[in-house]
């Protein structure tokens, strides 16, 4: 989806559109970090916001985008499972103590 819409320009401008949006997702991140909300939800935001940009920054700002190989999948992968066993590990700590006590 964005590669559609960054494709019609040029590659200075997509630079800087990505990193105005991640520029965007960190204050957003830091707002919701500073507000009185649930920390439910405040954890999902900040690990969905985590994994959007280390895609945007491995798939845009490292240029990988291009590539097809084992590198570029590692590196998505990275920025997806992280967040998720993190938010797994905040949100459910009973769970995460049962599973790994031996």
């Amino acid at each position: 989806m964005l590669s559609g819409l960054l494709g019609r320009y040029s590659p200075d401008r997509q630079l800087t559109f990505v990193w105005v949006l991640l520029l965007a997702l960190t204050l957003v991140s830091t707002l919701v970090a500073e507000q009185n909300v649930s920390s439910a939800i405040m954890v999902i935001f900040i690990c969905f916001s985590f994994a959007i940009k280390g895609a945007l920054v491995t798939e845009r700002l490292m240029g990988l985008w291009r590539t097809a190989g084992a590198v570029r999948w590692l590196m998505l992968s990275y920025f997806m499972v992280l967040p998720l066993l993190i938010g797994l590990a905040i949100l459910f700590p009973g769970l995460v103590e049962r599973l790994t006590t031996l």
